[in-house]
């Protein structure tokens, strides 16, 4: 009896996998979830990474902290009273020793139990990676096609003072780039050009190269609301208006800047440290204590008429707000949860206020449902690599 009563659990489990929780409604927030709003508050975590710059912000137990790590050295910028401040480690990366320097403030676990309790909390982590060059995959495609060689030597006689035969020689160093694969494409530019004459240059050929996308109207997407299956996914466009940070906004805050080998953070983080923790608390606070907004409310209502999921970028807990949850996006939590044949069974993907698709999930939308359409509602118009309609409001 008890090997049947195990038979029977597994085979339930697997009924479940098998289910596409893209076609289900949005679930309700419980009573019990209402109450763990505080914990999902203390261990919210944010993750910046640039090259071998590491910065972290986490809670223990309500009060926040920050962890900075450099790889390999510390930047010659820094007195040697500021670079006392670090403490010296050697770590192993892929087996092989590395240098790490590190500077701590607040309440930082002491045990490696706390801190793995601490990156447990998935759904709520964000990492910022090296910024995405959204134009750079577009560039390459450009330059990719020897068809676009007149093209370019238009755009660069345009912006640019160089004689014709000039312009001639530099196009065919940019696309032989290309043809060897490498990855200077732009630093051409970048080394013949002013800052100024490069954006402009750049600007045009994703002008030029970017899909058009067309314009609807809100009554031909209440058509499309009734005859066709969406998926909501939301952005921090969302949100600012409950006067919440968007991640371009908080780090203009924290004044990270993480191309760069020295910024503002850091040396605030050395100078006034508690300043940074301010910040921080701050931004948790208005995360999950500012009120919810209209279109918040608005989109929990027609989800659940629908019986459609919202996906969200966002880390605020603005949706729950309206007694319904939004599923809170990663790269780790897709993979595991979602399988890309169910993705063919979503005719739309409506994104709301959402800048960037940091997560991918629309690049792997697309590459699993070709035919699929994705309808933007945002103030403008936005990198989206497949955008087929907007509505700007």
């Amino acid at each position: 009896m008890e090997s049947e009563k195990i038979f029977c659990q597994e085979k339930q489990k697997k009924d479940e996998e098998l289910k596409n929780l893209l076609l289900e409604g949005p679930e309700l927030v419980s009573v019990e979830e209402e109450k763990e709003e505080k914990e999902r508050k203390d261990k919210l975590s944010f993750y910046f990474s640039y090259d071998t710059i590491h910065y972290y912000f986490s809670n223990k137990d309500g009060k926040p902290f920050f962890i900075i790590e450099y790889y390999d050295s510390l930047p010659e910028e820094l007195t040697e009273e500021e670079k006392e401040k670090f403490t010296k480690e050697i770590r192993k990366q892929d087996g092989i020793e590395k240098t790490v320097y590190v500077l701590e403030y607040g309440e930082v676990p002491e045990s490696e139990e706390d801190a793995e309790e601490i990156d447990s909390n998935q759904d709520r982590e964000y990492y910022i990676a090296q910024p995405r060059d959204f134009e750079k995959g577009v560039i390459d495609r450009f330059v990719a096609d020897d068809a676009n060689k007149q093209i370019m030597s238009e755009i660069l006689l345009e912006h640019s003072t160089f004689k014709p035969e000039e312009i001639s020689q530099i196009v065919e160093q940019i696309f032989k780039t290309s043809s060897q694969q490498d990855s200077g494409i732009v630093a051409h530019f970048a080394n013949r050009f002013s800052k100024e004459t490069t954006e402009k240059i750049r600007a045009e050929i994703r002008e030029r190269m970017l899909p058009k996308p067309q314009e609807i109207e809100i009554a031909q997407l209440v058509e499309i609301l009734k005859s066709k299956k969406v998926l909501f996914y939301t952005g921090a466009g969302i949100s600012m208006a409950s006067g919440i940070y968007n991640m371009k906004q908080l780090q203009e805050a924290l004044e990270i800047e993480m191309a760069e080998k020295t910024d503002d953070f850091l040396k605030k983080a050395i100078i006034n440290p508690q300043g940074i923790i301010n910040i921080w608390e701050e931004f948790i606070k208005a995360a999950f204590e500012k009120p919810t907004t209209p279109a918040h409310q608005s989109l929990a209502r027609l989800a659940q008429k629908l019986n459609s999921q919202i996906f969200t970028e966002n880390i605020d807990d603005l949706q729950e707000k309206t007694g319904i949850k939004a599923i809170h996006l990663n790269g780790t939590w897709l993979k595991e949860n979602v399988e890309p044949e169910w993705l063919k069974d979503i005719d739309v993907v409506i994104t709301i206020g959402l800048s960037y698709d940091d997560r991918g999930f629309l690049n792997w939308y697309k590459e699993n449902n070709p035919p699929g359409k994705i309808i933007a509602v945002n103030l403008n118009q936005l990198p989206y690599k497949f955008l087929i309609t907007k509505i700007f409001y």
